[in-house]
């Protein structure tokens, strides 16, 4: 069967695309050929990679080498300077004040002894003249009573009968009685006038200071007015209260003690006095035996001598004036072998973070002796090599390798490749370079 001229056409034409696309799959595939071939050779003349330093990546710490030491505690209170000494002047006579010393003022000072007021005594003048009249008068008759006596005795001895038989009334013997009792009852009235006449004279009952004023001169006064307040300078106290816990680091005296301050413990009263922080010395001198109901702590007493430093051999010139408020700081125990440590360390009431010699993190637990503001006192619960850790970390794990601020690290002897995820950037930034 003969083709005609169109169908040879259309063979040729086929045949010439199918050779075309044979000869365009065989180019790609040398061309693909040929690019790996170049590639491997590159790759295997290229120079490995370059190695990069180890790197630490453990957190970096501040740590404190903790140490041992002798440590006195000192207990801080606060109160207010109060007189031992303090006494309330009241008449015990009545009339009008006459006359008031210079002195009897607030803040005045006296010596023991001195007047500080008088009130009229003309009323106890003449009570004492008529004590003494009538004094006089009982020994009149006292004197006659025992010569009548006498008389009636010797009559009696004239009876030729003994003494001993004799009737009382007799030998007068009750109504000397009677008159030798007047007689001491006018002497007594008479004591008792110069007394009242004395009381007229109001005098110092020790080295002082007025508090306050109550009277002046022209003012009526009766048995029981109140004059004044006086106080003794010789020396001032300070209640301080102490909690159980405070009260354990002080060497307290006992509240029943009677002897000497010599060994009792000091303490520094501080107070702002003329616009300038002042310290005075004292001891604490007692301990009082009750409780406070309502706050339960106990009330140590600590005295001052010669607060308003008037005695010649003081050297400090400012006063520690009644009614001051005074922080106090009481010398305390002295404990052996203790670690003081930062408060803001703790993780707890008594749990550290700590670097041991291996530099590995671990929480420690201490046997805390002593809680302040700033510091806490521990006695055990370290391992030797520990370093306390001041750097805050959140979460803390236990055995973590950490670096100690200050210490040089150890050089690194080996060099590590770099990561793989580096080498692969590496192939294809390449890869994209030859094509």
């Amino acid at each position: 069967m003969k083709q005609t001229n169109s169908q040879r056409g259309d063979n040729a034409a086929s045949r010439t695309r199918t050779l075309s696309r044979k000869k365009s799959i065989l180019i790609g595939i040398a061309i693909i050929a040929v690019g790996v071939v170049g590639l491997q050779l590159m790759m295997a003349t290229k120079s490995p990679p370059p190695k990069k330093a180890a790197q630490d990546s453990s957190p970096l710490v501040d740590v404190l080498l903790p140490q041992s030491e002798s440590i006195q505690f000192e207990v801080k209170a606060h109160g207010v300077v109060r007189p031992r000494t303090e006494t309330s002047l009241v008449s015990e006579v009545s009339g009008v004040v006459m006359s008031v010393s210079e002195r009897f003022v607030s803040g005045g000072l006296f010596a023991k002894g001195e007047i500080i007021l008088q009130i009229d005594p003309t009323d106890y003048q003449v009570g004492v003249e008529q004590s003494k009249a009538r004094l006089a008068s009982e020994k009149a008759k006292y004197a006659q009573e025992k010569a009548k006596a006498e008389q009636a005795k010797k009559e009696w001895d004239l009876t030729g009968r003994s003494r001993k038989n004799a009737p009382l009334l007799a030998l007068r013997e009750p109504f000397l009685l009677e008159a030798k009792a007047n007689v001491l009852s006018a002497e007594a009235d008479l004591k008792k006038a110069e007394q009242k006449l004395a009381r007229t004279i109001i005098r110092a009952p020790y080295d002082g200071m007025v508090k306050t004023k109550a009277v002046d001169v022209g003012q009526y006064v009766a048995v029981g007015t109140q004059l004044g307040v006086t106080f003794s300078t010789e020396y001032a106290e300070v209640r301080l209260p102490l909690t159980d816990q405070e009260l354990a680091f002080i060497d307290a005296p006992a509240w029943h003690s009677t002897s000497s301050h010599a060994n009792a413990p000091a303490v520094t009263l501080t107070a702002n006095y003329a616009g300038k922080i002042r310290s005075w010395q004292g001891q604490i001198v007692r301990m009082e035996g009750v409780v406070d109901e309502q706050s339960r702590v106990h009330y140590v007493v600590a005295r001052v001598n010669d607060p308003y430093r008037l005695q010649p051999q003081s050297t400090e010139s400012a006063p520690l004036k009644v009614g001051t408020f005074v922080t106090a700081l009481i010398s305390g125990k002295t404990e052996e072998n203790l670690v003081k440590l930062p408060r803001d360390v703790f993780r707890d009431l008594s749990k550290v973070l700590v670097s041991d010699k291996e530099n590995q993190l671990y929480l420690r637990e201490l046997s805390v002796v002593r809680s302040e503001a700033d510091f806490v006192y521990v006695r055990a619960g370290l391992e030797e090599g520990d370093r306390i850790v001041l750097t805050s970390i959140e979460s803390p794990v236990q055995g973590t390798k950490v670096r100690i601020e200050g210490e040089e690290a150890e050089p690194e002897n080996e060099l590590e490749p770099a990561p793989e995820s580096e080498q692969q950037s590496n192939k294809e930034a390449y890869a994209e370079k030859t094509e």
